[in-house]
């Protein structure tokens, strides 16, 4: 009699699973949740109410006071003008104010405040926006009309741009190693036409309006369109030479002899009378104290208050940005001109 063998059963062990993934997973969020509500709270805070003792506000921005030397209720509040002079964004995560904005920010802050008794702006820049340029101008005029002192500091570079900026300052101090001058405007573009046609790259461009694309480095300018460029171009030279001519009274003869973008370094500059003295810092924090009419002042600086919901205001998107390179499309990618009061290479 043959035996019936049963097919034997399958057998699954369930395998106990960790709940460590869970519980960190846990923490994590909950950790998130206390530091978005408590940023929450300082923010509404911070906005609903006025800015304390040591603060300051433009807008919804706050800056905080750091003291550098000296005692007094009267300040001399020092801002630096660093870097290329403009007002488009700014590609640092940390900060979301392009670095004229920042500027112009601290001249409101310091303008608003009737304990600041003089600004010195601490110059390092080789100028740019010939727009920005002339807002900043523009807020240094306004600050002296709220009759505040202001007095320009030149550290490496106060060129182009950042000389123009400093022409309506009561008193200029430049470095002994200062470059400064380049009193002219430039506009570049470049002309690919022989290159493109070497590798084979036409250009196609549908356009309506004779001049619409007369800066294209796709083609030669005509002498039409090279005479209406330098039109604009002599148009904004006079204008800085105005600049210049008012805040350090010169005759056009002397602007003549100085300016067409030539540069100096301080001693020469203080020879031909684009600055007023050969110092350093202390030198300009000085005269601002003896033109203000101080017997002593606290020396500040602004110093931007950030909080965790200022990267989220238009910065996230930066971490997902490339990182900035080469590649050969950008000669192709079309460019916006730009007309520069600027000395660079």
């Amino acid at each position: 009699m043959s035996q019936i063998i049963q097919p034997s059963k399958v057998v699954y062990v369930l395998k106990k699973r960790s709940a460590w993934p869970l519980v960190i997973a846990g923490i994590l969020i909950v950790t998130l949740g206390v530091g978005l509500l408590i940023s929450l709270a300082a923010n509404v805070a911070l906005i609903g109410g006025k800015a304390g003792k040591g603060e300051v506000a433009v807008g919804q921005d706050r800056f905080s006071e750091v003291v550098l030397e000296g005692a007094g209720a009267d300040k001399i509040v020092i801002i630096p003008v660093k870097g290329f002079i403009t007002f488009a964004d700014s590609r640092s995560f940390l900060e979301r104010e392009s670095m004229g904005k920042q500027v112009e920010e601290r001249l409101l802050a310091a303008q608003d405040d009737p304990s600041v008794k003089a600004v010195i702006l601490d110059i390092d820049s080789p100028g740019g926006s010939i727009t920005a340029s002339d807002i900043i101008y523009h807020r240094v005029k306004e600050i002296q009309a709220a009759g505040k002192i202001v007095v320009a500091g030149f550290g490496d570079l106060a060129a182009s741009g950042g000389y123009y900026l400093a022409c309506p300052a009561d008193y200029i101090v430049a470095h002994p190693t200062t470059i400064t001058g380049s009193i002219g405007v430039i506009i570049q573009t470049l002309n690919l036409e022989g290159l493109m046609s070497k590798i084979g790259i036409k250009d196609v461009t549908v356009k309506r309006g004779e001049e619409k694309d007369f800066l294209s480095p796709f083609r030669e300018m005509t002498p039409e369109e090279r005479g209406m460029l330098q039109g604009v171009v002599d148009e904004m030279y006079e204008r800085f030479l105005s600049v210049v001519a008012e805040g350090r009274n010169f005759s056009r003869k002397e602007l003549d002899a100085i300016a067409g973008g030539r540069i100096f370094t301080g001693p020469q500059a203080l020879a031909n009378g684009l600055v007023d003295e050969i110092g350093y810092q202390d030198t300009a924090i000085e005269m601002a104290r003896e033109l203000a009419d101080l017997e002593e002042a606290t020396v500040i600086e602004y110093e931007k208050e950030y909080s965790f919901f200022d990267l989220f205001r238009g910065r996230v998107a930066r971490i997902f940005e490339p990182l900035p390179g080469f590649a050969i499309q950008q000669l192709f990618k079309p460019q916006p001109p730009e007309i520069l009061y600027l000395w660079a290479l």
